[in-house]
């Protein structure tokens, strides 16, 4: 075992799970944005999930095809996290990385 035991590991974990989670939900955003869909809405990632492309305002189906695998994705980053880390580490992980993209996509002006 690693020098300060289980508790280090599953920090690294945490730390992987979440550094992944926010690189693929930042470009989720990005990609949200050239598609034209606001995926913070009720039910917008459930209609991505199923491929309802109507969603789109903008017509670019490769960022559409990789906004829908990179969701698919991240949804399974997430149970991957809460099987390791548990489901509210999970939780915090997307609570996070949510944080991060928002910060990065709409910076505070000084």
């Amino acid at each position: 075992m690693p020098p300060g035991g289980a508790r280090d590991v599953n920090m690294t974990t945490f730390e992987h799970f979440n550094d992944e989670l926010v690189s693929i939900d930042m470009e989720i955003a990005r990609l949200a944005q050239l598609c034209g869909i606001h995926m913070l809405q009720p039910g917008v990632a459930e209609a991505v999930l199923r491929g309802d492309s109507t969603l789109c305002n903008a017509d670019n189906p490769v960022a559409w095809e990789k906004l829908r695998g990179l969701l698919v994705l991240h949804y399974h980053v997430v149970s991957e996290a809460a099987a390791t880390d548990g489901v509210e580490a999970a939780a915090e992980g997307v609570r996070r990385a949510l944080e991060s993209v928002r910060e990065r996509m709409n910076p505070r002006q000084q």
